[in-house]
């Protein structure tokens, strides 16, 4: 875990748990109003939204990665993991994927932010079984009164996906550069905006 490190991340770590995602993002829009630290000093937002479903993934998607240099992050995370990165599949609408999660809150706030899920590289299950899996899970579960307790967790998934998520949150942490928009970004602005005014 983080607090046993031997050596101290050279950037601090905030861990927030938001809610009323699904009611149009309230929890993550409350604290972009009401920052425990100003935007412009939080370097990056690295949502978590869930739990992988399949263990021995091979591949990660960071969804929303494109837009900042958090993609080369995860790409070096991705390396030291012996994974792989993928893109978004051309399946689903990656704009509208960055738009359904807290990690748009912190984008618009000026945040550079990501979001990082299994991709559909898999040891033992095919491409199309994965794909299959997350298709019926947005069809049929996500974010409707089906998307309750009774989902089966693969814990050692979790456990995998965790390891992703540490390794790439320490990347950031102890990088000597900032996560910066890419150029043409729709959110550059918000980030340069919250740098001038402090914010």
């Amino acid at each position: 875990s983080l607090s046993e490190l031997n050596n101290t991340p050279k950037r601090s770590i905030i861990f927030i748990a938001l809610t009323g995602e699904e009611k149009g993002l309230l929890g993550s829009t409350y604290y972009t109003d009401n920052p425990l630290v100003p935007l412009y000093k939080t370097v990056a937002d690295i949502n978590i939204d869930g739990v992988v479903m399949f263990r021995d993934f091979e591949s990660v998607v960071g969804i929303g990665s494109e837009f900042s240099t958090l993609e080369s992050y995860l790409d070096q995370t991705a390396l030291d993991l012996n994974l792989v990165v993928e893109n978004v599949p051309p399946e689903f609408n990656q704009s509208e994927a960055f738009n359904q999660s807290d990690q748009v809150s912190f984008a618009i706030a000026g945040i550079p932010s990501m979001l990082v899920l299994e991709g559909l590289k898999n040891k033992n299950k095919s491409r199309e079984e994965v794909l299959n899996a997350f298709v019926d899970y947005i069809l049929n579960r996500y974010h409707s009164p089906a998307d309750d307790l009774n989902q089966e967790i693969d814990f050692i998934a979790a456990a995998q996906h965790t390891e992703v998520l540490f390794n790439l949150i320490l990347n950031v942490a102890n990088s000597e550069d900032t996560p910066e928009w890419k150029s043409g970004s729709p959110y550059i602005n918000a980030r340069l905006r919250s740098i001038a005014e402090k914010k």
